[in-house]
Formats: C-alpha cells, structure tokens, sequence
C-alpha cells in the first residue's frame, strides 16, 4: 500500500471532515469535550488552518485516508492533528507517515505533540519515535493532555 503525503486542496475539505469527526469520535465520547474536539471543527475550521497552517492530506493509492495539522515556528513544530480513517488504523501506516513527516522538514530541531492522557496507544505510538513526555495540560475537567516532545 503506497502512502502518500500532500498539501491539502479546498477539494478535499468535506472529506477530511469526515474522516477527522469518525477519526475523534471515541475520545469525543470519552472526555465530552465540546469546544476543541476535532468532532465538533467546522468545515470553516478546516479551512482557515489550511490557509494558516501547514496542512496535509493523507492518501492511499487514489484514496483519502487523513489529515495532518501542524504549526511551525522556526525550529519548532507541533504536530496539532493527526488522524486516518479508523478502517486504515493498525496497519502501519501512521509509522509511515511519521518518517514522511520528518523527512518534509529535516531541519526541525524540536517536535511537540498532546494527547489524551487515557489514549495509551497515541502514548505508545509516539513513544516508539522518540517521544518524551514533558507535562501535561487539564483542557477541560475530564480531559488532561499530556505534552511530548522530541529533539532531533
């Protein structure tokens, strides 16, 4: 299965939305956080980040499988969003796409990240690539976010 990285196109906005609402769906219900869930991102959400930030669609083949959100400042960047589509998960992809990922800006010194403090296998996949938690975040009462980084 070959797997591809490319800037995100308006054309692809409905259904990237798609994907990152199933994509989120079960942590959505697991914290209930209503105000910066990627369940609840509008398409209006979608698209001012592509404009804004550093947006990539995932593709398999000729297919959409995800997205990746990332900010960039100098030497810095946070990878905001990564989903795929939950019928692509556990089959290597994200592997892929991480080394896709670091291979696009290899003059990035320090990588940052949050995820949910209960989702052990974001915990684990990130762990894999290096990644050290460095603290955590209370977003909301039921949601705690740890926060990873990696230096290069």
């Amino acid at each position: 299965m070959e797997i591809t990285i490319k800037r995100t196109s308006l054309t692809e906005v409905d259904v990237l939305l798609t994907i990152q609402k199933k994509a989120f769906a079960e942590d959505y219900n697991l914290y209930q956080d209503h105000d910066t869930s990627p369940v609840n991102e509008t398409r209006e959400k979608i698209i001012e980040n592509i404009a804004h930030s550093i947006h990539y669609t995932i593709w398999s083949n000729d297919n959409v499988i995800g997205g990746i959100d990332i900010r960039k400042k100098e030497n810095v960047v946070l990878l905001d969003k990564l989903f795929i589509a939950n019928e692509y998960q556990n089959k290597g992809i994200g592997t892929k796409i991480m080394k896709l990922l670091e291979a696009e800006f290899p003059s990035i010194k320090i990588w940052r990240l949050y995820t949910p403090y209960l989702n052990k296998r974001n915990q684990y996949f990130y762990e894999k690539f290096g990644y050290e938690k460095i603290g955590e975040v209370q977003l909301t009462e039921k949601l705690l976010l740890f926060k990873y980084e990696k230096c290069m």
